[in-house]
């Protein structure tokens, strides 16, 4: 006997648990990528395992992915941790070709059918559920509306009978998505990439891999990019390095800098050529208080040596001479690009309670140069826009409640501490539907810009170590998804995540109400979330995934009525 289950793509798979939930109409925009499951075991004493081909009948475009497990070690994290104890999680997402050529292959005793060239292959067994994971329209192509039936069958492998099937109905809207405005990034750690792989930086290999990286990234909504122009200031410990990741080429001589550019635009073209509109520029300081000069290489009689760092004190002559020349250098070359209005600078990372007389001297430091372009910092406290400090406050969810209402640039960020009393999250611990109610909250408060900041973050804590999150997801302080929303696959492939999937939901959430606004106002989109939600703020609870998906066909019916 075999079980089968059509599932929402916020229902989780776990192996000793399976919703009992199924879905047989799934709705979307035109332009609108859906993803839903197909969960699978064997039932009773025999077989306890056998190799089975999923296949699919479908006129839109569909992806295929086997849903992959990995082990979470520590799930006590308040609000969440009550869900689950410590187990496989399912997340990665191992790509599949959709219906590949089966192959009859196997000696004179046994012979099956095998996917010809697949490496995913599916082995099902009688005590533990899996699913499989579709997206339809996964590129956000626009399709023509309708009705589209969409068959999932499962074959044994041995002799292709079937051994369980079922439909469900796709439904396209005659109504498309407007473009996101929400400027999105995910801090994206070149030195990991490298190290992980084990190539050079900025090496031809290395922008083979970060083309695939960032193509994932834009599939699921992200389109700002960290562009290091000097080694980030992140997460390095006092008197520390992280590894040279300068895309800036600098030499000093006599005391007079100059600039060559020329990485940086290699680097700009393939993050453009990947899908990237906006690019945030590393920060000019320190991280927690600007106190220091970041990590800058320049060549110097002929020698290349570092010339700043945590040595140099932010607020120094020498420093802020090179401020002077070289942000009206990277200004004037950023406007030749055309980015004038789509660059974000940054000062210093979180600075906090009792670091506002440095924060002020970098601030004042930079002056009018950055005149223009965006600059703005994560940040807790209301007291650095209140001063003028911040231009743009890039909140943390677990309290911007002190922001709402009184910035007309609000951002929003949170990291892997913002989980408890109803914040949404994206760790693996967090429930799906608490993941993708963000993109609602994002709407709900006219939050401009969205910052997270690790995407491929294979560190541990303060940059030690290098963790593989397929086999230790709970690198990183134990914190399971925070510092990474894909994985490091073989030969340079990226492996998204149904976290990033979810998420990305949520951003077409914010779409759908941002295009219901522009077609009946934003008193349908209130009346629509006050139903489901009431009052919402960043503490949403919606309960069920059922409960956000009657909350996302409500919004489907307002686009399109029937």
């Amino acid at each position: 006997m075999f079980q089968m289950r059509l599932l929402s793509s916020l229902h989780r798979v776990f192996p000793d648990c399976c919703p009992a939930a199924r879905v047989v109409r799934l709705t979307a925009a035109a332009n609108e990528p859906l993803s839903f499951q197909a969960a699978f075991r064997l039932e009773g004493e025999k077989p306890k395992s056998a190799m089975v081909n999923v296949r699919s009948e479908c006129a839109l475009p569909l992806s295929t992915y086997l849903v992959g497990y990995v082990p979470v070690l520590h799930t006590d994290t308040q609000d969440y941790g009550a869900l689950r104890s410590p187990g496989l999680f399912p997340d990665m997402l191992l790509k599949k070709r959709t219906n590949p050529e089966l192959v009859r292959e196997g000696t004179q005793w046994s012979a099956q059918y095998y996917e010809k060239g697949e490496e995913t292959l599916i082995n099902a067994a009688n005590d533990a559920w899996q699913s499989v994971w579709f997206t339809v329209n996964e590129d956000g192509a626009e399709l023509a509306p309708g009705a589209y039936p969409v068959r999932i069958w499962f074959e044994e492998a041995e002799t292709r009978a079937v051994l369980a099937e079922a439909t469900a109905e796709v439904e396209i809207l005659p109504v498309a998505l407007l473009p996101q405005k929400l400027m999105y990034t995910n801090w994206f750690h070149c030195d990991c990439l490298a190290d992980f792989y084990g190539v050079e930086v900025f090496s031809d290999r290395f922008f083979d891999i970060f083309g695939r990286f960032v193509r994932a990234a834009v599939r699921n909504g992200m389109n700002m990019l960290l562009t290091p122009a000097f080694t980030p200031p992140l997460d390095t410990p006092i008197n520390s390095e992280r590894r040279t990741v300068q895309l800036v080429k600098i030499a000093r001589e006599n005391g007079a800098y100059s600039f060559d550019f020329s990485l940086m635009k290699r680097f700009l073209d393939a993050a453009r050529a990947a899908g990237i509109e906006y690019f945030e520029h590393a920060h000019l300081f320190s991280q927690w208080g600007a106190k220091a000069a970041p990590k800058i290489i320049a060549v110097e009689n002929g020698a290349e040596k570092r010339i700043f760092g945590w040595d140099t004190d932010a607020s120094g002559p020498e420093y802020r001479r090179f401020l002077r020349a070289y942000l009206p250098a990277v200004t004037a070359f950023l406007k030749d690009e055309g980015l004038e209005k789509k660059t974000l600078f940054h000062i210093s990372d979180e600075p906090g309670e009792g670091m506002e007389e440095s924060y002020a001297r970098a601030r004042e430091a930079v002056g009018d140069l950055l005149e223009g372009f965006m600059v703005g910092d994560a940040l807790s406290h209301y007291d650095y826009y209140e001063k003028g400090l911040v231009r743009i406050p890039i909140c943390v969810t677990s309290t911007i409640d002190s922001f709402l209402g009184r910035c007309d640039d609000l951002w929003a960020y949170y990291t892997g501490g913002q989980y408890q009393d109803g914040l949404s999250n994206r760790i693996l611990v967090c429930p799906s539907e608490q993941n993708r109610i963000l993109g609602t909250e994002l709407y709900a408060n006219r939050i401009k810009g969205f910052l997270h900041w690790g995407y491929n973050y294979y560190y541990d804590r303060m940059s030690h170590g290098l963790f593989d999150p397929r086999v230790n997801p709970c690198g990183y302080n134990n914190h399971a998804g925070t510092t990474y929303f894909v994985y490091p696959g073989r030969n340079g492939e990226p492996i998204q995540s149904v976290r990033q999937k979810v998420f990305g939901e949520g951003l077409n959430d914010l779409r759908a109400l941002e295009t219901l606004e522009s077609l009946k106002g934003r008193e349908e989109c209130d009346r629509i979330m006050r139903k489901h939600f009431g009052q919402v703020g960043f503490r949403v609870k919606p309960d069920s995934p059922e409960k956000l998906l009657a909350f996302r066909e409500d919004v489907n019916q307002a686009l399109a009525p029937h």
